[in-house]
């Protein structure tokens, strides 16, 4: 930006607070620059839609999140050389729910308290990380939030995400399908998972760098802002320092 070239980065926007603030400083020192940070899922045609169901009031206000966003167990020699400069689980992968939760939600996280271990791949110790791992949630005016993430699912990749109203529940992909082929044979009636995640958001990183260009075309804002970033980092950042402390850790909204 500081040779005046439009951005796209991808999440997360650093994995150190200081890199987070520093990059906000640079966007905000160039106005007339688009800045783009890829959280890909607000663009999923299904997660648009339950946003805009949401907003229009169909499951009246919502309160409750509850995610599961887990790898398959076939990529992970790619996480373990990936781990020593990752950020760690929640800044890695918990990261895209932490910011559904805030897009959906509407709130800001007040409190965070998270587990986890190394239960299948004792090598992430290395790097002061875990291979399972949840955290509890809580937002602004008492809304909540309960994830699940892994690195170790035997199935394929699982994203689910359920958003629980007053008046009614929005569940997204409870089973993750490949597709609608159902193979009925001796192991009964069974469904191929979504192997990795290009597969399940592929029209949705075609569809956020598709709003990138239109923003620079038409000279507008995208709606993610770097603050985006920063906010789901500090959550993110939080998440870590509960678990290896063990204990529940306050922000500021």
């Amino acid at each position: 930006m500081q040779n005046g070239i439009h951005v796209f980065s991808e999440k997360p926007l650093g994995i150190t607070i200081g890199e987070c603030q520093a990059a906000e400083r640079v966007v905000e020192s160039h106005p007339e620059l688009v800045f783009m940070l890829g959280f890909m899922r607000r663009f999923d045609p299904t997660y648009s839609d339950a946003k805009r169901k949401i907003d229009s009031g169909a499951i009246g206000t919502p309160f409750l999140i509850r995610a599961y966003g887990l790898d398959p167990d076939s990529l992970i020699d790619g996480a373990l050389r990936f781990a020593p400069t990752s950020g760690g689980i929640f800044l890695d992968m918990m990261i895209h729910d932490i910011d559904l939760a805030r897009w959906f939600l509407g709130r800001e996280a007040i409190m965070v308290h998270a587990i986890g271990g190394t239960f299948r791949y004792p090598a992430f110790r290395q790097s002061g990380d875990v291979d399972n791992a949840t955290a509890l949630m809580q937002f602004e005016d008492d809304r909540m939030a309960l994830f699940y993430t892994g690195r170790t699912a035997p199935h394929g990749y699982h994203i689910e995400t359920e958003i629980v109203g007053t008046e009614g529940h929005i569940r997204i992909d409870g089973v993750p399908r490949r597709n609608r082929a159902v193979i009925y044979s001796k192991a009964g009636a069974t469904e191929e998972c979504v192997p990795a995640f290009p597969e399940r958001f592929g029209e949705a990183f075609r569809l956020e760098l598709q709003e990138f260009v239109n923003c620079i075309r038409e000279g507008r804002k995208p709606e993610i802002t770097v603050n985006d970033g920063t906010r789901a980092t500090v959550i993110g950042f939080a998440a870590t320092e509960s678990l290896r402390e063990r204990r529940p850790v306050y922000l500021e909204p």
